[in-house]
């Protein structure tokens, strides 16, 4: 095999690994049990008040990559995901709706995503399910200025930023009982795909799926303990956190996590203001898996705020209407 050629396969594979491989085909947010619906939309119809939230993501910080005058790398720093969620409901609480706005930037290939979502829930005996629609579009762009290639006439040296967009699909199962709670997701349902405009190249992201369960356990009236588990796959990887959350008199919450063959996690979160509106979280990664590869440390804040909820009007009775 020929300089050149092992040149353009060096490029080639940073795309590909970037782009397929499972881990990081979509941002990962620690403090997921603060904001399950960002997991599963459906889970919005579980939620009891219409709610803000803004999460930000720095992972593996001060992360830097390598470049050589002899190989082939990108520049770029540690990647960095953004997360907008809001929910809202109507006033009977039947019916949710909102969305998920995600911006994240892994190296020289940045994402963003809007992806609306309606859910709609009924009650059986004692349980609730739910069903969650959400189409999505999308774009990807590719900063291939920062990639530093030794020869010039490389075909992947076309310089410049390359942005596609794309349509996409997510679906959402939700069940709730009296102290478990059952989801499973499938995102990428369209498989979308982003080439840049350069033959040959295939950037598809595959069909996902989420499964994420939840045991409440109350201690007593002032304590409430949940032990999570989420598992994600594209039915050739998997990855799965084992996390559990306790929450003091609706205020104070404090956990911890393990990423399957990555980190573990501690997170906190703490609520302001008259009826715990505004919600402040943190959650810190310290990697164990790969640590001569990556900086050791991710660091997320996260805020939320309460919205104001429709009031349903109540029936005004009048005497004549006792007989």
């Amino acid at each position: 095999m020929c300089i050149h050629e092992m040149r353009k396969i060096s490029v080639f594979l940073f795309l590909f690994f970037y782009s397929n491989v499972y881990s990081q085909q979509d941002p990962y947010f620690s403090s997921y049990s603060f904001n399950p619906v960002l997991i599963n939309s459906s889970l919005a119809s579980f939620e009891e008040k219409n709610y803000a939230t803004a999460i930000y993501r720095n992972q593996w910080t001060g992360y830097s990559t390598y470049s050589s005058s002899n190989l082939s790398y990108n520049r770029g720093g540690s990647p960095i995901s953004k997360l907008l969620t809001v929910v809202l409901k109507d006033k009977k609480k039947k019916l949710s709706f909102g969305a998920n706005i995600i911006d994240d930037e892994l190296g020289p290939k940045s994402t963003f995503e809007i992806k609306p979502f309606i859910a709609f829930n009924k009650n059986i005996n004692n349980s609730i399910l739910s069903l969650s629609l959400s189409p999505s579009i999308g774009n990807q762009t590719l900063n291939f200025d920062q990639f530093i290639f030794v020869d010039k006439s490389d075909p992947f040296n076309i310089q410049g930023k390359e942005t596609e967009w794309q349509p996409d699909f997510d679906v959402g199962f939700s069940y709730l009982g009296n102290k478990l709670l059952l989801s499973l997701s499938i995102n990428h349902l369209l498989s979308p795909s982003f080439s840049f405009g350069i033959p040959g190249l295939i950037n598809r992201r595959e069909i996902t799926y989420n499964i994420l369960s939840k045991f409440t356990l109350e201690v007593d009236r002032d304590l409430t303990i949940e032990p999570y588990l989420l598992l994600r796959s594209d039915l050739s990887t998997f990855t799965f956190d084992i996390s559990g959350l306790a929450t003091y008199k609706d205020r104070f919450k404090v956990g911890t996590s393990y990423r399957h063959n990555e980190a573990v996690i501690l997170f906190f979160g703490y609520s302001l203001l008259k009826q715990n509106r505004l919600h402040l979280g943190y959650a810190f990664d310290y990697v164990v898996k790969n640590i001569n590869a990556k900086s050791t440390t991710s660091n997320e804040i996260l805020i939320r705020y309460d919205l104001p909820m429709p009031q349903v009007k109540k029936p005004i009775r009048t005497p004549r209407f006792i007989y």
